[in-house]
């Protein structure tokens, strides 16, 4: 796998609702979490995005 670097900016509620989720061992690290939320996005969007492709190739 090709790893990419990708530098984000957080608000500061944002960082510590991250930190919790890792302090409750839901994630290792921030990165797990936005990894999992960049996977999660993509999911819930990916049957929207094909409907809309169809219809384009119809």
């Amino acid at each position: 796998m090709d790893d990419m670097l990708l530098h984000i900016r957080v608000s500061k509620k944002l960082k510590e609702q991250m930190q919790f989720l890792i302090d409750e061992g839901y994630f290792n690290n921030q990165a797990e979490v936005v990894r999992e939320g960049i996977r999660s996005t993509l999911l819930r969007y990916k049957s929207d995005a094909q409907r809309t492709e169809n219809k384009r190739t119809k």
